[in-house]
């Protein structure tokens, strides 16, 4: 059981969503930088001047406006496109997954008979002063242990009653 390969425009979407989050990310942390730099006085650097400074600021407010729409667009194009995948995702493996329930409760059942069985020879031994290895012995305990832990986990996990 596999899950089913995304589709090329999944895949396309994600990247597309990704380049437009770092490219916005990128611009955002250029500005943040431009400003700090304007408030510091360093003699190794020349000032920008006020008004070539509030110029490159209103541009790359322009791009990061330009960029946040990008950003938005690709996002709801791999959130569609997530939604489309999960729905396929599900659509393919239902059956395999209510097959794996099933299996997964008739192993459980199994066990749970193979340890009846040695809780009833280890009960049997007990009245007759018998040691028997812990199998044997402690399988009246490892059967609550499955029947209370494993078997609501499983419940849970596959919402069937056992």
């Amino acid at each position: 059981m596999k899950l089913p390969r995304p589709s090329s425009e999944f895949l396309a979407a994600e990247r597309e969503a990704r380049h437009a989050t770092a490219e916005l990310r990128s611009l955002v942390e250029r500005r943040e930088t431009m400003k700090l730099q304007a408030e510091v006085d360093s003699p190794t650097t020349a000032r920008i001047p006020a008004e070539t400074f509030r110029s490159m600021l209103e541009s790359l407010n322009a791009e990061i406006a330009a960029a946040q729409g990008r950003d938005q667009a690709a996002a709801g194009e791999f959130d569609r496109q997530k939604t489309a995948y999960v729905d396929h995702v599900r659509e393919n493996l239902a059956g395999d997954i209510e097959g794996l329930g099933a299996a997964i409760t008739v192993h459980l059942d199994l066990t749970l008979e193979l340890l009846d069985i040695a809780a009833s020879l280890g009960a049997e031994a007990r009245e007759r002063h018998v040691e028997m290895p812990g199998l044997v012995k402690d399988a009246a305990a490892a059967k609550r242990l499955i029947e209370t832990v494993a078997f609501s986990a499983v419940r849970k996990m596959i919402g069937a009653r056992l």
